[in-house]
């Protein structure tokens, strides 16, 4: 069976003890049968989204540098000084650049994390149609075709489930042996469900212990965890809705009062008191807002 080069993703390189998580994790690795597997526990923005996620962050970041710190270093009759042009540029560039770094940490976190949410639904409906094989007397070997071609038809076949199936199939044909082949599968899946199957497969595997009862487990478990994440995430949406709310409004209510020529409001602003007071009601906002959104974060 021919299998293709590593060359063919770009920034490949082998697998070894190293953190596959971490910044300098890279998003792909080299299986045991030399073709390129991806590692679900960093994400590498596109270099579109990459571009995209810059431009709405500093343009979200700069506006709100603007409405909290703009018009500061105007004359006594209120008109603008170049001081005021300078110290808007200041403040825009600078709240861009923070939201931008902040924007493409939050991206490629959350794209990550949308990514092993897929994966999981799709290995508890592979786990389900393994286990129907093996309860109907097939191999290991043969579930895992069978399951090929479950989520085949399931999904496209470009789903990761899809091709994690393949590189098995493939590696068994190579002559690698399919517990490790899951078990390199569960490491770089990065989710903790999937590598404790893998742990626990290995062991069944080997010791000749009862395949069909330990993957039934296995989706009975992984299908009532995920069902109690759901139902946890549909109580807390309208709880997130309002912390997102409660985020945004502060900055609406300070650029309509600043839009409507309030200038009693901009002029006490704009002095050393009104400053120190914006920079710490922006810290407490974003101090308030960060916590919440931990506090309603559920770990899947």
């Amino acid at each position: 069976m021919s299998v293709s080069s590593p060359a063919s993703a770009p920034g490949t390189r082998q697998r070894g003890p190293v953190d596959r998580t971490g910044p300098r994790a890279p998003q792909w690795y080299v299986s045991a049968i030399n073709t390129p597997t991806y590692n679900y526990g960093v994400y590498r923005l596109t270099g579109f989204e990459r571009v995209a996620t810059m431009l709405v962050g500093f343009v979200a970041g700069g506006f709100v540098g603007y409405v909290f710190f703009g018009g500061l270093g105007k004359n006594a009759d209120g008109a603008a000084t170049l001081t005021t042009r300078i110290l808007d540029a200041f403040f825009v560039i600078v709240g861009g650049v923070i939201a931008t770094r902040v924007a493409l940490r939050w991206r490629a976190q959350r794209v990550k994390e949308l990514k092993k949410t897929v994966l999981k639904r799709q290995f508890r409906d592979m786990l389900e149609s393994m286990s129907g094989s093996l309860s109907a007397g097939a191999t290991v070997i043969q579930s895992l075709v069978s399951a090929r071609e479950d989520m085949g038809q399931q999904y496209a076949q470009d789903a990761p489930i899809v091709k994690e199936l393949d590189l098995m199939i493939a590696g068994f044909h190579n002559n690698v042996r399919v517990e490790d082949m899951i078990v390199d599968f569960g490491e770089r899946s990065d989710c903790p469900d999937i590598a404790s199957f893998a742990t626990v497969f290995r062991i069944a595997y080997l010791r000749g212990g009862d395949m069909k009862e330990a993957i039934r487990n296995t989706n009975i478990i992984l299908s009532e965890k995920m069902s109690m994440n759901e139902e946890i995430e549909t109580s807390l949406a309208a709880s997130k809705n309002e912390t997102l709310i409660m985020g945004v409004l502060p900055i609406i209510i300070v650029a309509l009062l600043k839009g409507n020529g309030s200038s009693s409001f901009s002029v006490a602003l704009a002095t050393p008191v009104g400053v120190l007071c914006t920079i710490i009601a922006v810290g407490l906002f974003l101090g308030a807002f960060v916590l919440a959104r931990r506090i309603m974060n559920i770990e899947p």
